[in-house]
């Protein structure tokens, strides 16, 4: 919408506010009729009652043309029995969008009243049902609002028209216990929404350092440049007016009883969205608070028929004070400064939650819907430095997959498992002091198959992880160092699945796949850190958890000063006796003793065809499997010698 649009509602909301504005004169009742202005809008007003107040009609007249500066000054002084106002109605026009022409749109405010105003203070303050019409686009009715107490001087200060409170960072309560009966809204014959009732405790405000009126037609001039470059000086103070603005007010948590949203999609289903009750936090000076919206439902009618629900929807905080400050310290806003700072302008996002979340979706591949649920979903971000969040923690429960009956489902459906529940953990912080990664967790688990965790502390973790500089950052990352690393395995049946598998496709008993198994695992593991007496013990303990204890706790300690560098980590990918002498090791098996692996039928079409078993299976049999296994006990006893 055009500035010189935002502008005249900006002037007829604080009109509706200001109808007491007076010196402080002998009271009396005052009836003001046929009251227009306008420039590029048209304000009509059929009259104005003011009963016990000072208020002349000429002053009254010059509120509503907005001309607040000839009485702006006695608002804090304000004594008034009643001020009504029957009816007032705004016209403007809608300019042409995406193939819509211009229309006129017009909004009527009905049954406007401040009650015992003493001091610029109104004891109370409503509005009666309102209306907005836009052409044939769009109508919107909406129901009464009303307030306790009202500060109408506090209020014009906010908005920073007139010069109505001189410049003050002193806070004052604008208005208390606002509440809003809801509204409904309709959009051509095929959308309709009806929006629940809302209430607010308290908005406190100070006065704006900014000219109101000098940014709306600084506004207008930057828009009516187009393409042409507005000068960085402009920008600045265009921005500067939007900082006075988000630092200028705060509030309690806002409260809303839900919407209800109907309509069609493009090939003509019945769509229907709706919401439970709804919470926007408190807001402070720079700090856009959380939205929390519960029980969502969206449903879509039709042969591409699809629900999704979702229990709550929470976006949280958003710090805009270190952007702020950034901007504040630039010496001008030209294009290069953004360019060089841009990480300096990422607000502190401290992330999103989702809980009970259902879907029953088409499958943009055709078949059978995509059906699924979800427990919990969490991002928290924290400690930004340098538009990067220093804590990280994103964690997801009972994540619910059906397992399907096609082709890529069969062979877990054939060994039992018909849905998998999975959860994941990643927490993640730097200790600055320390110059540390400490990684709290970083797991995967299914209910029914087990858990993988990981867990340790990465070294030489310094600022410049974080520059600005992306070459920086990548020489600080190729600098980290490995301090620690802690496994810890649950295993609640994804052994079993695994060797029985693999016994099935090489034609083996499972229990000589799993003992071989545990010997090549011990192979790998004293191969990687040598054949002490601890990694000895460690691997022992390794054999008995791939055997027989379904939990292990696993850790590797660098035994250098600072850790392990990263490149001779990726060196020891190709040959692992670089670490030798360089890691120290410890592990323990625990848990009662896992039932016997029985054989596992495998799936006609399954993971292998039978002619790709067959083939598979060709040249293996029993005595083959002894030798293997005679084998890989061979190489366990070589290895303890």
């Amino acid at each position: 919408m055009p500035m010189r649009l935002r502008a005249s509602h900006l002037a007829t909301a604080s009109l509706i506010t200001v109808l007491a504005a007076a010196p402080a004169l002998a009271q009396q009742d005052v009836t003001v009729t046929n009251i227009t202005s306008g420039d590029g809008y048209q304000l009509s007003v059929p009259s104005v009652v003011a009963t016990g107040t000072t208020l002349t009609e000429a002053q009254i007249r010059r509120i509503f043309t907005g001309d607040f500066s000839a009485v702006a000054g006695a608002l804090s002084e304000l004594d008034a029995r009643d001020i009504s106002i029957p009816e007032m109605t705004l016209t403007y026009e809608v300019p042409a969008v995406e193939g819509q022409p211009a229309q006129q749109a017009t909004v009527v405010y009905r049954d406007f009243r401040l009650t015992d105003v003493v001091d610029g203070v109104a004891a109370s303050a409503s509005v009666g049902e309102s209306t907005v019409q836009s052409g044939d686009m769009m109508t919107m009715t909406m129901g009464p609002m009303t307030t306790g107490t009202f500060d109408v001087g506090a209020l014009m200060g906010f908005y920073g028209l007139g010069g109505a409170a001189a410049a003050s960072d002193v806070f004052k309560t604008v208005y208390s216990d606002f509440t809003f009966e809801g509204a409904t809204l309709s959009a051509g014959p095929d959308f309709a929404c009806t929006i629940g009732p809302a209430t607010v405790e308290r908005f406190e405000a100070r006065p704006l350092r900014s000219d109101m009126m000098a940014f709306t037609k600084l506004a207008m001039e930057a828009e009516a440049a187009e393409d042409d470059e507005v000068p960085p000086e402009t920008v600045r103070k265009l921005i500067d007016f939007y900082i006075d603005i988000l630092t200028a007010f705060r509030s309690t948590p806002s409260l809303a009883e839900g919407f209800e949203c109907s309509g069609k999609d493009d090939k003509g289903n019945a769509v229907q969205v709706s919401s439970g009750a709804m919470e926007v936090g408190g807001f402070e000076p720079g700090i856009y608070p959380y939205l929390s919206v519960n029980d969502l439902h969206f449903a879509l009618e039709g042969t591409t028929a699809g629900m999704v629900m979702l229990e709550n929807f929470t976006w949280k905080n958003m710090n805009f004070n270190g952007p702020i400050a950034a901007i504040q310290a630039a010496p001008s806003l030209e294009e290069e400064w953004f360019e060089a700072n841009w990480r300096n302008l990422v607000p502190a996002i401290e992330g999103l939650s989702l809980a009970g979340l259902s879907l029953d979706v088409p499958n943009p591949e055709g078949g059978e819907n995509i059906k699924a649920s979800l427990g919990a979903f969490d991002i928290t971000l924290g400690d930004y430095v340098n538009g990067l969040p220093a804590n990280l923690s994103i964690s997801t429960e009972h994540l619910l997959v059906e397992v399907p009956d096609a082709e890529e489902g069969k062979m877990l459906r054939a060994l039992g498992v018909t849905q998998l529940d999975l959860s994941q953990d990643i927490k993640l912080r730097w200790d600055r002091a320390a110059s540390t990664i400490i990684v709290d967790a970083i797991s995967i688990a299914d209910e029914k198959l087990g858990t993988i965790k990981l867990s340790g502390v990465l070294g030489n973790a310094t600022e410049q992880l974080f520059a600005e500089d992306n070459n920086i950052a990548l020489v600080a990352a190729m600098g980290l160092t490995l301090q620690e690393i802690t496994f810890e395995l649950d295993d609640r049946g994804l052994s079993t699945l695994l060797v029985g598998i693999g016994a099935a496709e090489q034609g083996q008993d499972p229990t000589v796949m799993r003992v071989g198994m545990a010997g090549l695992a011990q192979a790998m593991l004293l191969g990687l850190v040598g054949t002490t007496p601890e990694a000895m013990a460690a691997s022992e303990q390794v054999a008995n958890f791939i055997k027989t204890n379904p939990q292990l706790v696993l850790t590797l300690r660098a035994t250098t000063d600072g850790g392990l560098p990263l490149p001779l980590l990726m060196a020891a990918a190709e040959d692992p006796s670089v670490l030798a002498g360089q890691i120290a090791i410890e592990a323990t098996a625990s848990g009662a003793p896992r039932p016997a692996d029985q054989p596992l039928a495998m799936p006609q079409g399954g993971m292998m065809s039978d002619d790709d078993m067959a083939d598979e299976m060709e040249g293996t049999d029993d005595a083959g499997a002894e030798e293997e296994m005679s084998e890989s006990q061979d190489d366990k006893r070589s290895l303890k010698n």
